[in-house]
């Protein structure tokens, strides 16, 4: 399961678990970052722009990230992003306050294979596949519901896959983190309320993406 606070809340947990003194000990890493999606959800935005709201082109993203080495040259663990876009309508109107309304959990497992390391400089190119809770919401003058597609109780209602690299300058345990990378992140079979738009069945947010953020490196980590 993972809702936006259960999903941050569990690996933030795991995060503070590693202080805790085990018997055999290894290296983690942690990443907090933020960034933006470049995206087109062509379905989404013929029917919003129909009805006077801007189009859909950008959404913003922050999470966070936990590794370990699971091997010499590969490094594995989860991403947690909380994925968000709004957009008002066109010209925007304080008197009517129309807008539509993106807001997504997505959960990653991925591998992180080390390209190039030295003691300043870190570059590495990852692959990860996980799944997506997502809501989206619309009000216009002819509309004003809400889409969803979520597990509930499960883990996840949507499958998100992501390839991309990123570049780390810092020392020793801290460093400035810069990455880019693609997403396929496709949203479709929306549970609907209020006055919904049958004409929107898809929510496409795939595209490319860059974020900046910072790592912490080698906090220990512990397993019984």
């Amino acid at each position: 399961m993972f809702k936006g606070s259960v999903g941050l809340t569990a690996l933030v947990s795991v995060l503070f678990s590693f202080n805790v003194s085990h018997a055999k000990e290894f290296p983690v890493q942690a990443r907090l970052f933020a960034g933006n999606s470049k995206v087109d959800p062509k379905n989404v935005n013929e029917v919003i722009e129909a009805q006077g709201l801007k189009k859909i082109d950008s959404v913003s993203r922050y999470g966070v990230e936990i590794t370990y080495p699971a091997m010499k040259y590969l490094d594995v663990g989860v991403r947690y992003t909380k994925i968000l876009g709004d957009v008002e309508e066109n010209p925007a109107s304080s008197a009517t306050d129309y807008s539509a309304k993106v807001d997504q959990d997505a959960l990653l497992l991925l591998a992180r294979v080390p390209l190039y390391r030295n003691d300043v400089v870190r570059f590495d190119g990852f692959a990860g596949v996980g799944g997506t809770n997502t809501k989206l919401k619309v009000r216009t003058a002819s509309q004003d519901g809400e889409f969803t597609k979520s597990a509930g109780e499960g883990w996840a209602a949507s499958p998100y896959t992501a390839v991309g690299g990123s570049l780390s300058i810092g020392y020793k345990k801290f460093y400035f983190v810069v990455e880019g990378g693609i997403e396929n992140n496709k949203v479709d079979g929306f549970d609907r309320s209020g006055s919904a738009s049958a004409s929107i069945d898809t929510l496409d947010l795939s595209g490319s993406y860059f974020s900046v953020g910072i790592m912490f490196n080698g906090i220990s980590g512990s397993i019984k």
